[in-house]
Formats: structure tokens, sequence, C-alpha cells
């Protein structure tokens, strides 16, 4: 078991520690460095290009804010029929890929979309709006789950002494209510902040030439084999998310002192709130969310099933079509090798992650934050360190498992810690005492009550990596085609239908990979109670 936890450190030490270090190591080894690191702070173009990808992340992730706290209020003051349903109806566009959202926007916002047709909009997603308004779709939800998780557990009773001294409700809010909430508010908007920072797909889509982030532009760099520049960049990337990173770390903490206000669930049944105003903005608000966000998943749904030509009804034309030759061209690859792809890389990338994060959140909890440094890098300048550092000894099918398995081992490394942290010691102690030997003890103990939390992370995993498109597209060079690259490339070559019917089936998988998280998520395990001797032998 020694040599397994050791090799479990060294494997994730190449895989994650290693192209870091690369990338440091030889941007310090460039002989023009200096001169590189002049021209680019002179170069206005690299001013813009910064300026935009954080003023577009900070306007993204306060709209996705403001979005999503009517519903974090509405949520942890309320219980009503069909909520827990509806709560996790929001999170679905979180999962989705990012590229499988910018398609579903086309189809439902875009010149020809069911939204411009019936309110005679127009357009307005390709640029700096379309961006925006992709990035709220994307992150609106984090609020929605992190605040209203929070609030829902916010402790009545301090409020209820306040009103007893005097204080109104608004007043009881701005000193009591929203200092307690204040660390789950900023952490949410960190995080949709850094997702919208990093934010790839979206960018090269709807952005055109007119519009680049640090991460499209160092993809650009890179395809231009414009190598030391984008070495450059990506290294200013890192420092940037590091910071962001250690900002979000730090306003996630709460003190003991801090967690005694919260408590159980405070949430009250609907049928009692006399206020019918409540009610009535309740239901126009998620009645919007569904039109706005909504909308364009139903939307990538019926348009898949259109019939191609001037027929009304519905037909599986778009589907037959996906099958053909003429997509076989467009994408350079049969689908059924997509689908091999995608499902073979995230598969193995997410059960070698679930693998490594059992073993190492069991043996060495106290590396934690080292195992959780994936958080704090953008894929664009992990993969350009792969590429630098690792390319010429290693094959590129083994490259791109690395990029999915640093994507998806913070996240699932997260759910099997906690998942192990609940566990009662005394399980182990009781078994060790009884003579069972440490397989035993993990067959027997430890998988069982883990089931669930592994289940979960895998599937996280999964969902992960099979949205990924920076990876695959930066290290896999366009030669390893999945589901990502396959729409992206229907989308370059405005094979909308095909690329409906295709969005469609990973739109069912990615559902089908969320049921699976939910499921596992909310299984309740005894791992709390006291061992017995029975249940051990």
């Amino acid at each position: 078991m020694k040599v397994l936890r050791i090799l479990a450190l060294v494997i994730l030490a190449i895989i994650i520690y290693l192209p870091l270090a690369g990338l440091v190591s030889k941007l310090v080894a460039l002989p023009n460095l200096f001169e590189l690191s002049k021209e680019l702070i002179q170069d206005p173009a690299i001013g813009h290009i910064i300026r935009f990808t954080y003023t577009q992340a900070f306007i993204s992730a306060l709209i996705s804010l403001v979005v999503g706290l009517p519903a974090a209020y509405f949520f942890s003051h309320y219980n009503f029929k069909g909520k827990k349903f509806i709560r996790n109806l929001t999170m679905i566009p979180f999962i989705l890929p990012s590229i499988l959202v910018v398609l579903a926007m086309i189809v439902y916002y875009g010149q020809q979309g069911f939204f411009s047709r019936t309110f005679n909009t127009g357009t307005f997603i390709y640029g700096y709006v379309g961006i925006i308004f992709a990035h709220v779709f994307y992150n609106f939800s984090l609020s929605i789950r992190i605040v209203g998780g929070s609030w829902e557990k916010l402790n009545e009773k301090l409020t209820e002494s306040a009103y007893v001294l005097g204080d109104s409700k608004l007043k009881a809010f701005f000193r009591i209510e929203l200092p307690l909430l204040w660390p789950s508010i900023a952490y949410s908007w960190l995080l949709a902040f850094l997702y919208s920072s990093l934010s790839f797909a979206i960018v090269l889509v709807f952005g055109g030439v007119s519009y680049n982030t640090l991460e499209v532009y160092i993809y650009t760099l890179t395809r231009r084999l414009q190598m030391d520049r984008a070495h450059l960049l990506a290294f200013v990337q890192l420092l940037i998310s590091f910071f962001f990173i250690l900002i979000v770390n730090g306003v996630s903490k709460r003190t003991d002192k801090v967690n005694k206000a919260f408590t159980i669930s405070r949430a009250r049944p609907l049928c009692l709130e006399r206020r019918k105003l409540i009610k009535i903005v309740l239901v126009l608000y998620f009645a919007l969310l569904l039109i706005l966000f909504g909308g364009p998943l139903f939307s990538l749904f019926w348009r898949s099933l259109a019939p191609k030509g001037d027929s009304v009804g519905i037909s599986l034309d778009n589907y037959h079509s996906l099958f053909g030759s003429r997509v076989e061209r467009t994408l350079g690859t049969p689908l059924w090798q997509v689908f091999v792809n995608s499902l073979l890389l995230s598969s193995v990338s997410s059960l070698i992650a679930v693998s490594l994060s059992y073993v190492l959140a069991r043996y060495y909890p106290k590396l934690r934050p080292f195992f959780l440094v994936p958080l704090g890098v953008s894929m664009m300048s992990y993969g350009f360190g792969v590429l630098v550092t690792l390319k010429n000894w290693v094959p590129t099918p083994i490259l791109m498992l690395f990029t999915q398995i640093f994507i998806t081992f913070p996240v699932v490394y997260s759910i099997v810690s906690l998942g192990i942290e609940e566990i009662n010691p005394e399980y182990r102690f009781a078994a060790s005492t009884l003579g069972s030997s440490e397989s035993e003890i993990t067959r027997r103990i430890y998988l069982p009550l883990l089931r669930p939390a592994l289940s979960s992370a895998f599937a996280y995993g999964m969902a992960l990596s099979l949205g990924d498109l920076t990876g695959v597209m930066l290290v896999g060079e366009g030669q390893f085609v999945t589901f990502t690259v396959a729409l992206y490339r229907l989308i370059g070559h405005y094979s909308f239908p095909e690329g409906t019917a295709l969005g469609t089936l990973v739109s069912f998988l990615f559902i089908g990979l969320f049921i699976l998280i939910e499921s596992g998520g909310g299984e309740k395990s005894y791992a709390k109670d006291r061992p017995s001797s029975k249940k051990l032998s």
C-alpha cells in the first residue's frame, strides 16, 4: 500500500506540476525574455486584450450574481412543490459544454432564431453583449446554489432579535444578514469572474476578430507558432489566475463563530405566505428565466427535429444527415469515432482522477492545498506548459489524457475528500482491532460508504472532460475529434441542422450525468454512525 501511495503522488506530480514547472523554467531560460517582456508591455494590443478579458469578466460575474439572487432568495425562504426539481434545472446550463451553449444561443438568438423572429429583436449575440450574455447564461446558477444554500440555513432568530430591538426588515438585512452572507456572495461572484475570464469557446465564436481574451489570444499565438510570446502571456495569465484563486480561498473561509449562525433550513411553505405580490413575482421571475435561459435548450431540441426544405412537421432528417458522409468530411472522422473518442477519453480520465483522489485524500489530507492547484490555472496556460515540456517525450493521446485529468482532478478530489472526512474514524480503528488488513478495510468499509461520493465524483469528472474544448484543441491540435470539437466544426461550417442533432444528443448525455450526480450526492450513508462489530464482521 505504501508503494501505491507514493506512486499516486508521483503520477500527480508528473501530470500537474511537471508541465507548470516546465512552463516557468523554460520561460526563465528564454534568451530574449527581457526584450520580449518590454515589447509586450509596450504593445497597446496586449493592454487592450487584458483590459477586455477582466472587464467583461467583471461585468459578466456581476450580472450573473444579480440574476441569480432572486432565485437564491425564493429557494432559501420558501418550500413549494417542485422546488428541488426547479433548482436542479437551473444548474443544467452550468454543466453543459460551453460550445453547446454557443450552439443553443445561435439557434435561439441568432438571425433566424426563434427568439429573434418572435420578438423581432435581430441578433445581438455576436460581440460584447453576446459574450456577456452567454457568460451569464453559464454562471447565474452559481449564486443560486452558493448564496441560496447559505441563506436557507441562516438562523432566523438573529433577525427576529433585531426586530424585537426595533429594526425594520431592511435594516436587519443590512446589519445582520448581509454581513453573514457576504462570504457566499463574494465567493459566487469570484467563481463566475474566474470562469468568465478563462472562457474560451464563447469568446472564440461570439468575439470574432474584434474581441480576444488572454485565453483565445494565447491559442491564436500558438497556432501562428509565435511560441515565445504565447509562453510569456501564458505565464502572465497563470500569475493573475493564482492571485484571484487566493482571493477566492480567502473569502470562502468562515470562522467557527460565524458558522454558528448557520443552522437548519429556514424555508417555510409558500402557501403560508399571505402577500400575493411575492407569489406573482416568483412566477414571473421563473417564467423569465425559462424564456431567456431555458429557451435556447428547448429550441435546440426542437430545431433538431425540423424537416429539411420547406416541409413542416417533425422529422429525423437532421439525425440521418448527422451520420452521413458530408458531416464525416466536415469533421474529418466518422461520427462513431467521435463518440468513442469522447466517451473513452472522459471515462478513463475520470476513473484515473477518482482513483488518485481516493488514495491522496485518504493518506495525505494535509496536502490538500497542493492538490487544488489546478483550480488557479487556466487550461490554456496548462496546455501550453504540456506542449513546451512533454510534447517531444510523450505521445499526443497520453498528453490529452493529462489535460483531462488536470481539468477533472480538483473537483473530483474535493468530492471524494469530503466523503472521506464524513466517515467516522472509529470504523477503521475497530476494523484494525479485529485484525482486518488495509485492503480489507478499503473493500469492506471505505468503498461501500463512499459509493455515493465516488459515483458523483466520476459523473462530475466525465461531465467536465466531455465539456472541454481548450485542452483538446490546443494539445490534440485538431487531430483528435471529440463532441466539443465536432460541434465547433459544425458551427464553423454553418452546418446548424446537423449541429442541433449532435447538440441534442450531447445534451441528453449531460442531463443523464447530472441526474447521476444529483442522485449520488443526495444519498445518505451511515458514515457518521457509531460503528459496531456486527457491521464490520
